[in-house]
């Protein structure tokens, strides 16, 4: 059985960059980033051994058939290379 969900997650690649003081001087204020971290929409499927297979879309971009059954071809392929001891199908049977 394979399990499949949705999820917004944030990224947020923070580099902070070295400043160097003098001794007896106050360190450089850096400002925190805002509440502007980038957001992906996150589809994955998984089952009990582990993940198979994931997307990461633009968080303004909808699921919707024309991206979510492409993901499903994709899905089976990954099945298929993960674990090759699982019976060979001619194609994914859904519940």
């Amino acid at each position: 059985m394979v399990t499949g969900d949705e999820k917004c997650v944030t990224y947020d690649s923070i580099v902070r960059k070295r400043s160097s003081s003098n001794r007896g001087e106050l360190a450089q204020m850096v400002a925190k980033s805002g509440l502007t971290a980038k957001k992906f929409l996150l589809c994955i499927w998984w089952n009990w051994k582990g993940i198979i297979y994931y997307e990461l879309l633009p968080y303004d971009q909808t699921l919707n058939s024309d991206l979510y059954c492409p993901q499903l071809d994709h899905l089976k392929p990954a099945i298929d290379k993960k674990w090759p001891e699982f019976p060979k199908r001619r194609s994914v049977v859904f519940h």
